[in-house]
């Protein structure tokens, strides 16, 4: 069969920056204003001399035949396809368009976006069809990936073979992918383009974000922002996407897991005059989920909350949200902050002396602040302030409390069944409740045949009191903090248990997740 004009010309499909082509606006005006705007593409250059001439199209998506085909039956011109991102995009046309030869008069009030032309669907899936469009397999790509409730997505590129991975509920999954080393550069440069990224640059890392709708079976469309961040490699550049789904993240504190007992403790402290609330916990362990549904819960009119992330992960309504960047850091934020009258500071972590002094510091002043670090338990998080804050006994009166977390699998509840695990998983686990049953996914549709679906969080909360305070303000910290192990403020370990015995979670999944104690 033979191919298309418009085939042919997406061969020949570039990347090239604006600034190479002269922008002529009766040029522009020879394809309608809707036909552009709707596909999202300008003509460049100058009017051709001959019909032999061929003409540049700028585009914003060049995998799409169908438009090259009718643009060129509306111009009797033979194209070449340019590709561009949304803010050159918007220049070319708003000159064209705004008035008579790209006259200064009122800019179109028509912008387009990037959401608006990656419109990701349950319908989109990964398919292997021969010489696919760039465009074509980011979409499919990125449309599974939300319909299969993955939080990243991991495009790796080696020698011999591209890589496509999954992070779901926590989990890596290898995905079949028709990237290869044939394409892998345009599926790259088409990412760095939307991310507004600089796609010349090849061998020095990336950060970008960029928008999507994404519609579900029953027609809803739900926005869903990504987090692009590009590493360079010998062959193409590895490729990261976080996928930021506003459905996963609007929660509070009752929808995060705790026993009815520690919820009331932790929602207590966070509704404190002043001090410090830690969550710790390694990465991916939830602890953005549980700063966020603490700022829900105790934002009101009466609050000024401002916050300093890297990066802001979701907009929240009526807070001050502030990303890190080159020109300030957490600790000039923090600096910054006190200035400005808050009642609440949310910190995203804690990195250095300089941040965790101004922490204190906040505290000290009648400030709450909520703020993570990264450590294994509760008590250990003690050590690792004090050696970055200083004075132990103003760790001691600063701090609230400490709430470590992890995320543990939840067993899919459709494809649920009884067993028995073996002896040697058993054997490394504490004791277990007498009589303790066992639950497990057998794996089915709903859970992509791995057996769980979903997240539930496990915690222990270490809250301060006038006895505790003394305790640890006693002899070397370290002594003080192994006695700890004695004490009624909830292992994490007891709570993973728990919920493996309420059928919740498996034995297995508590094993690969949680610390076990010595």
């Amino acid at each position: 069969m033979g191919k298309t004009k418009a085939a042919e010309s997406q061969k020949q499909a570039e990347f090239a920056d604006l600034t190479h082509f002269e922008l002529d606006g009766e040029m522009i005006r020879a394809l309608p204003e809707d036909f552009c705007r709707d596909h999202l593409v300008v003509l460049l250059g100058r009017r051709p001399t001959s019909q032999r001439e061929i003409v540049p199209l700028g585009m914003l998506n060049t995998g799409m035949d169908g438009v090259i085909a009718l643009a060129e039956k509306k111009t009797h011109w033979k194209l070449r396809t340019v590709q561009l991102n949304a803010f050159e995009l918007d220049q070319a046309l708003d000159f064209g368009f705004a008035g008579e030869g790209g006259a200064e008069t009122a800019p179109s009030i028509h912008v387009t976006s990037v959401r608006e032309q990656l419109r990701l669907s349950t319908e989109n899936c990964i398919e292997f069809g021969r010489d696919q469009s760039a465009p074509k397999i980011v979409i499919d790509t990125l449309s599974e990936a939300v319909r299969r409730r993955a939080s990243d997505v991991h495009i790796e590129v080696y020698d011999d073979d591209v890589d496509l991975r999954f992070r779901i509920d926590g989990v890596l999954h290898q995905v079949h992918t028709p990237m290869s080393l044939r394409n892998i550069r345009k599926v790259v440069s088409y990412i760095k383009v939307l991310a507004r990224l600089d796609i010349a640059s090849r061998m020095t890392p990336q950060d970008g974000r960029l928008e999507t709708l994404y519609t579900d079976t029953d027609g809803a469309a739900r926005r869903v922002d990504l987090r692009v961040a590009t590493m360079p490699g010998p062959v193409a550049e590895d490729v990261t996407l976080r996928i930021l789904d506003k459905t996963h993240i609007q929660i509070g504190l009752d929808d995060l897991g705790m026993t009815p007992e520690l919820l009331a403790r932790f929602s207590a402290l966070v509704h404190s005059p002043g001090g410090i609330v830690l969550v710790t916990g390694p990465t991916a362990s939830g602890k953005t989920t549980t700063l966020y549904a603490s700022l829900r819960t105790i934002n009101t009119h009466e609050n000024k909350i401002i916050t300093v992330e890297d990066p802001i992960e979701f907009r929240l309504e009526r807070v001050c949200q502030k990303q890190v960047g080159p020109n300030m850091s957490f600790a000039d934020y923090t600096r910054a902050f006190m200035r400005q009258n808050p009642d609440i500071l949310m910190i995203g972590e804690v990195r250095d002396e300089e941040t965790a002094q101004l922490a204190l510091r906040a505290a000290q002043v009648g400030h709450l602040v909520l703020t993570t670090l990264h450590t294994r338990d509760a008590p250990s998080s003690l050590i690792r302030l004090t050696h970055l804050g200083g004075d132990r006994s103003v760790v001691l009166s600063s701090l609230l409390g400490v709430l470590s977390q992890r995320l543990v699998r939840r067993v899919c509840q459709k494809c649920a069944e009884s067993y028995q695990p073996d002896e040697e998983t058993l054997a490394r686990l504490p004791k277990l409740p007498d009589g303790m049953t066992f639950t497990r996914g057998a794996g089915c549709d709903a859970c992509d045949d791995t057996g769980y679906r979903g997240q539930v969080g496990v915690y222990e909360l270490l809250a301060f009191d006038g006895a505790l305070r003394r305790k640890l303000s006693q002899g070397t910290l370290a002594d003080s903090i192994a006695e700890l192990g004695a004490l009624e403020f909830g292992r994490m370990i007891d709570d993973a248990i728990a919920k493996a015995a309420a059928g919740l979670t498996t034995v297995e999944e508590v094993l690969r997740a949680v610390p076990v104690p010595d």
